[in-house]
């Protein structure tokens, strides 16, 4: 899954107000945030496969780490605790709710993988295949991001003029990455791939940090 990871994420402050919109973006892609060094390093590997499925052409046989259902729980778990320990404000609630984003990344690839997800490290992979369905593989991811917009909408007001049109601008850059994905050149590596993913990461939990600032929780 791709900018569907989003959706979540743009949901969450209904449920916990005081996590920033940031850390959500940055939990839900955590899995993938620590896939890119280790596909750098060589320690978890994907093919560049054009065609290998009909949304994606990247064949992701070896991730036992990260994407591996006890490696995503570890993951998650991890990341939930770390948030917790800082948080200043609902520190449990806010840690849980961080840790769910994180492991939500899982189940979405559950959805659109082909089985490459390792139950346990070197054991059965699962994956129901959306992605080989580009119509409802698409509309999934889309209708995702749109959900979560409108939770976010409901449960946060804007400060002013950024603050009501920047939600919209961050739909629309999510919008136009998936119409890249899906219209521009493969990466030639998987190195390229990696860096250009953690590049995009950092950008979109930017556009998020400034959501946090030009909104705030619905009184």
């Amino acid at each position: 899954m791709f900018i569907g990871h989003y959706g979540p994420a743009l949901a969450a402050p209904a449920l916990v107000k005081t996590v920033p919109l940031w850390v959500l973006f940055f939990a839900v892609q955590f899995l993938d945030i620590v896939w890119g060094p280790l596909i750098l390093a060589g320690i978890e590997q994907v093919r560049i496969v054009p065609g290998f499925t009909a949304m994606s052409p990247l064949d992701l046989h070896h991730m036992p780490y990260t994407h591996s259902l006890p490696g995503a729980l570890a993951l998650s778990v991890l990341l939930g605790a770390v948030y917790g320990l800082i948080a200043r404000q609902q520190r449990f609630a806010g840690g849980l709710l961080v840790a769910a984003a994180s492991f939500s990344h899982w189940l979405g690839d559950l959805v659109v993988h082909a089985p490459d997800l390792a139950l346990w490290p070197g054991g059965p992979v699962a994956g129901f295949g959306l992605w080989n369905n580009l119509p409802l593989a698409l509309g999934l991811e889309v209708a995702l991001v749109l959900a979560g917009l409108f939770f976010y909408l409901r449960v946060t007001q804007a400060k002013g003029l950024i603050g009501r049109i920047w939600p919209f601008v961050l739909v629309a850059v999510l919008l136009a990455l998936e119409a890249v994905h899906l219209m521009g050149e493969p990466p030639a590596s998987a190195q390229e791939l990696a860096m250009t993913s953690m590049a995009v990461f950092v950008i979109l939990t930017g556009l998020a940090a400034v959501a946090d600032l030009t909104r705030q929780p619905r009184p």
